[in-house]
């Protein structure tokens, strides 16, 4: 788990100032559950993990993978929380005197339990769910600078805004009781709009169970979590449930693939198609498409025939499907689109994707946060347009405790676009380094590229850095936003755009 010190300590608290109260009496009636004997005990939060819990709070306890929940209800108590919520299993092991309500499922309760505490919070903005492999965070962005950034909550990978404020990342989604309160905390911040990224994790263990997003995006489907997901149709399951009645109530989805016909096709909500290559099937689409080294812009083509012009200065096809996901999702929930280009316009970079930074050198310096298969040919592809006369130096590594048989895809979709790739090590864990190393260049060697292997992460930047030439483009893919580097001895400090600062200097 990343270390959250080197981030700015956010000036709101995660839960909403005022104070909310329930009984166990009226959550039991909520969840339609038998009410304990002393109904009328209250509670104040939810807190899932004795180290969240605070004075007044609801502890969950859930079953993990090794032990029970509930063996630590005792120590919840002790640190202040007032009853328990669990299952059976649980509830044997809850001390006699503490309250305790018994559900089926304590995980998929969570959600529901935290939505009526706080008042079903995100019910007064409008809210945007947005799930696929990769361009989550983005498009994130840019529903909250469509819908302007002051009055807007993003919540992902990167960490969660709430207007001008910043709370550094834990889980791309967080559990449901953190995502609640941060509900809360943005209604009390009178926002008007919320994105929030709904991993596949978030939609199989409840996350974002007990409320409807206003619309839920389908971007895409490409290989990812293995380790959780045994096939692609599982992992393709688990996206899908987005587009349940139980968690939005219209879906945008990009049919330009495979699985996003599949989606559309069977989602059980109403569905709106998007088509950045502008098919006269979608309901929405992007024309009149003009990709630039630093930007683009193009006509969305609305289901009624509206037509407005939008530019942004992100580079890459990709960002066209992004935005008009975007878009589309806002003004399928009661937006006008002509207002929204304004907002898109004026965004200039979401933190380690496409994200270009001058420090004096002669040649073009990119950070991006693609580490899956398809991401890194996404964004190799929009670069290596960017790139018409010089080389294309990437810096590669990939994580361990993932994925194992996504690696060699990396490699071979990095030299797809790279001239030269230099390999290194991206939070390995306790994997051997040199077996994720080999991996990547296995599957790069089928082509071309010039390979280049360097263990140690600041030697690889350092070494590409000294070997570009004013047309050349650099970039450093993989962590992007990530304030650390995971290594067997434990996460040490580290942000790609400091250090490619560091090592630019050093020429």
């Amino acid at each position: 788990m990343p270390s959250v010190s080197n981030y700015p300590a956010p000036r709101l608290d995660s839960r909403p100032a005022e104070t909310f109260r329930a009984t166990l009496g009226d959550l039991a009636t909520r969840l339609d559950v038998a009410a304990p004997d002393r109904a009328d005990v209250a509670f104040t939060g939810v807190a899932l993990g004795t180290d969240h819990v605070r004075t007044g709070d609801l502890f969950l306890g859930i079953r993990g993978a090794n032990s029970h929940g509930a063996r630590f209800a005792a120590k919840a108590v002790e640190a202040g929380a007032t009853a328990v919520l669990t299952d059976a299993e649980g509830a044997s092991l809850v001390p006699s005197e503490v309250p305790t309500v018994v559900v089926e499922d304590p995980r998929l309760a969570a959600g529901p339990a935290s939505a009526f505490l706080y008042r079903d919070p995100v019910a007064s903005m409008t809210s945007i769910g947005i799930t696929g492999t990769q361009g989550k965070t983005t498009t994130a962005f840019y529903v909250a600078a469509a819908a302007g950034m002051q009055q807007s909550g993003t919540i992902g990978s990167i960490g969660t805004t709430v207007g001008d404020d910043f709370f550094p990342p834990v889980l791309t989604t967080p559990e449901a009781p953190e995502l609640q309160a941060l509900f809360a905390v943005m209604r009390e911040q009178k926002l008007g709009t919320v994105a929030v990224e709904a991993s596949s994790h978030a939609l199989t263990l409840g996350r974002v169970d007990g409320f409807a997003f206003d619309a839920g995006v389908f971007l895409n489907l490409g290989h990812d979590h293995r380790d959780y997901h045994p096939t692609q149709a599982d992992y393709f399951a688990a996206k899908a449930l987005l587009l349940t009645p139980e968690h939005a109530k219209v879906g945008i989805v990009d049919i330009d693939s495979h699985w996003g016909r599949v989606l559309a096709a069977q989602a059980t909500v109403p569905v709106r198609t998007t088509s950045a290559s502008g098919s006269e099937s979608a309901d929405w689409r992007a024309e009149d498409v003009e990709l630039r080294a630093h930007g683009s812009s193009f006509t969305v083509r609305s289901p009624d025939g509206e037509r407005v012009r939008f530019t942004t200065q992100l580079t890459g096809a990709f960002n066209v499907n992004n935005i008009l996901a975007a878009v589309a999702a806002l003004t399928e929930s009661g937006r006008d689109l002509a207002d929204l280009a304004p907002g898109i316009a004026a965004l200039p970079s979401v933190e380690g994707r496409l994200q270009r930074f001058d420090f004096g050198q002669p040649f073009a310096a990119i950070v991006d946060s693609a580490h899956k298969p398809e991401a890194i040919n996404a964004a190799l592809r929009a670069i290596r347009t960017t790139t018409p006369e010089g080389r294309l130096i990437a810096v590669l590594g990939a994580n361990g405790h993932r994925d194992a048989a996504k690696r060699r895809m990396m490699g071979r979709f990095a030299a797809m676009f790279a001239d030269v790739l230099v390999i290194t090590d991206d939070n390995p864990y306790d994997d051997d380094p040199a077996e994720i190393r080999a991996s990547l260049i296995a599957g790069a060697r089928s082509s071309t590229v010039e390979i280049t292997e360097i263990a140690d992460r600041r030697e690889a930047m350092a070494a590409a850095v000294r070997m570009a030439r004013p047309e050349d483009t650099v970039v450093i893919l993989g962590k992007g936003h990530e304030r650390y580097h995971a290594l067997a001895g434990g996460e040490i400090a580290w942000y790609d755009p400091d250090v490619l600062r560091e090592v630019i200097e050093a020429l």
